[in-house]
């Protein structure tokens, strides 16, 4: 059985605004499965996500 309680999708994570909420989700329910679901066009940047993509 899984461990996550419950999963959050939040879209447009790898913007600028996306990044922030993902990373205080992730940061703030650590027991969550946060998904991140980004097109990745000319306002995508993975880069933003680099200090929590490690994180599970």
């Amino acid at each position: 059985m899984s461990t996550f309680k419950r999963n959050i999708v939040i879209t447009g994570g790898a913007g600028f605004i996306g990044s922030h909420v993902v990373r205080l989700f992730v940061n703030k329910y650590p027991e969550y499965r946060i998904i991140n679901l980004d097109k990745l066009t000319y306002a995508g940047n993975l880069a933003n996500l680099k200090d929590i993509e490690q994180r599970p």
